[in-house]
């Protein structure tokens, strides 16, 4: 029983003696790696988006089709950055829609998923700008939208 015991020691042991530099290898967690500009992965001009669908975290939703809105919006998203990440965030503010001809991209206030990769929006003032726009045209039309909720998140 001891040798039973001593072998599934040694072999946990070397487990874990080869996923240790596995992982402190190349540039660490995907949520670490470099930012990029939101425009380099969506694959769509923002210039040319035709109109917008917002999907708020409580199911409320809103098209914006006023040209101006809608590039107020691509302005904002044109200076977001995200970096690839593994994370699958759970909840959200909001999501958006962004069509442009037959084309359609998913953008969420915190995760975007695009062509089967998750990206992560960087913590920062873009950011920030853009929650803050998207929350303002949903209140509004709904005043008493997400109550308690700030740009910078809950309270």
């Amino acid at each position: 029983m001891r040798r039973i015991a001593a072998n599934v020691l040694l072999a946990a042991m070397a487990v874990l003696a080869a996923a240790v530099p596995a992982g402190c290898a190349g540039n660490g967690p995907a949520s670490e790696a470099d930012p990029v500009p939101l425009t380099a992965v969506l694959g769509i001009d923002l210039v040319a988006v035709e109109r917008i669908e917002i999907r708020y975290g409580d199911g409320r939703g809103l098209t914006v089709t006023d040209p101006e809105t809608v590039q107020a919006i691509a302005e904002r998203l044109k200076a977001v950055t995200v970096r690839e990440s593994e994370a699958k965030g759970v909840g959200y503010l909001y999501f958006m829609d962004l069509f442009q001809g037959d084309r359609t991209r998913r953008v969420g206030d915190r995760h975007t998923q695009l062509d089967g990769r998750t990206y992560e929006t960087a913590d920062d003032d873009a950011g920030r700008a853009l929650n803050a726009l998207i929350l303002s045209l949903g209140r509004e039309r709904m005043p008493d939208l997400l109550p308690g909720v700030s740009a910078d998140g809950p309270g």
